[in-house]
């Protein structure tokens, strides 16, 4: 808070990018700044706002919501509160929605996507040093949006079209990127929803990081049915592991075709299992993320899931398994309204948003899913994958903060239940989920 303050009397807006799962820390941060300064412009930007436009802008904390992309608007709106542009009007600025002063909700013309390579590269030296020493990943873009339009995600409700930059520019980004002192000997992350759209802009890149010897080790996200012989085969997997290439991150979603035809996926069970056999001969890492709980999804889906994940942690230790975390409704999507039908209930403010995410540590707690006929499987089971299914060196390097012998006890019950799928009952992880919330308090 006193951090916040000091930094408050020469500011004029300030632009805040807000998931669900921040909201509570959000109005937090917005109510210091409105009390120092009910005259300060706060402007709420990222998904939430985009989707729960209406509901974020009848806050009284907030001023203004910058829907979808927000780089040449929230210019815009800065120009506009610092008073440059004195004949500017909120009306005239695209993409975004506010409360007008007449208590009527405002959402002006949806503003077209940028150019992603239009877009300068990152200023890095802007940037507190302190922040930057202490990241232990480099994130940086190469494309923006994803072509596919699989039913839960956000690209899909949002209509993102896949934008990319020039080679030639994504290799300036890593050779600053890899001189800079405070990313020495760091990973980089090509935070794209999808590196591999255009596999020769892929080639281009993967071959200048090589000739030009860029020093760098990278990971970014891949589709499982790219990896063949018409898009990354053998021989392109052997150069990008020679480019510094160490773990790919697919998004698996479920062990059941059925499952996956109906996410409009465009993938199978056994191109799930060809790509970490792919990725294994080749030495570079797979990670693979599912989620469980979807409506229509009964327990033989949940159970072939379960198996897949199997599977793939006896082809190596190496492989690595995010989830099966439980599933999200993103509003407009095809699921979303699946999940309506069904009987769910959204937030209706902020703040009820708010308590729902602290509650669950974050996360919609499946038991409010009318569609569940067992939550407490789709609750916990993350956990045991995360702490069952994987070797126990990997679960005991878990990020959670708890005591070892504490940790290594729920560890050895997630085996146990892991290893026999008794999932019911989940006394420990209830437990577990308590001893975290007041570890973190």
């Amino acid at each position: 808070r006193k951090k916040i303050i000091e930094v408050l009397p020469d500011v004029d807006c300030v632009g805040l990018s807000v998931m669900t799962s921040q909201i509570a820390s959000a109005l937090e941060l917005s109510k210091i700044i409105k009390d120092f300064n009910q005259n300060i412009k706060i402007i709420w930007g990222g998904f939430h706002p985009t989707f729960f436009s209406k509901q974020v802008t009848s806050h009284n904390l907030v001023d203004v919501a910058v829907l979808h992309e927000g780089e040449a608007t929230m210019l815009e709106l800065v120009k506009e509160f610092r008073g440059e542009n004195k004949e500017a009007d909120l009306n005239k600025i695209k993409g975004i929605a506010f409360v007008d002063k007449n208590g009527k909700f405002i959402a002006t013309n949806r503003r077209g996507f940028v150019k992603f390579d239009d877009l300068p590269l990152p200023n890095w030296d802007i940037m507190p040093e302190e922040i930057l020493y202490n990241l232990e990943i480099v994130p940086t873009y190469t494309s923006r949006g994803c072509p596919h339009r699989c039913t839960f995600c956000v690209n899909a409700i949002t209509q993102n079209l896949w934008r990319w930059r020039v080679p030639e520019k994504v290799l300036k980004d890593l050779e600053i990127i890899s001189k800079k002192p405070y990313f020495k000997d760091k990973p980089v992350r090509f935070w794209d929803e999808n590196f591999f759209v255009n596999i020769l802009r892929a080639k281009q890149i993967i071959k200048g990081i090589i000739d030009r010897n860029i020093n760098i080790k990278w990971e970014t996200t891949i589709r499982a049915n790219y990896l063949n012989k018409r898009m990354v085969d053998d021989s392109m997997m052997t150069q990008m592991k020679k480019s510094g290439c160490y773990l790919l991150s697919f998004g698996a979603e479920s062990g059941s075709d059925r499952i996956l035809k109906k996410l409009e996926k465009g993938i199978s069970r056994q191109e799930i299992i060809d790509s970490s056999i792919q990725c294994i001969r080749h030495n570079i890492i797979p990670q693979y993320s599912f989620m469980v709980g979807l409506p229509g999804e009964v327990r033989k889906d949940i159970n072939q899931t379960i198996s897949l994940i199997d599977v793939l942690v006896r082809l190596s230790p190496k492989i690595q398994i995010l989830g099966p975390q439980a599933f999200r409704p993103y509003p407009g999507s095809k699921l979303y309204e699946d999940c309506l039908a069904s009987g769910w209930q959204e937030p209706k403010s902020l703040e009820e948003w708010a308590k729902v995410m602290q509650d669950q540590l974050n996360y919609l707690s499946p038991r409010q899913f009318p569609w569940l006929k067992n939550p407490s499987l789709v609750e916990s089971l993350e956990a045991y994958a995360r702490f069952g299914a994987m070797p126990i060196k990997s679960a005991l390097g878990s990020t959670i903060k708890a005591n070892k012998m504490i940790k290594l006890g729920f560890i050895l019950l997630c085996k146990l239940r892991w290893k026999f799928k008794f999932f019911v009952w989940p006394f420990e992880y209830y437990l577990a989920q308590k001893y975290v919330t007041k570890f973190k308090e």
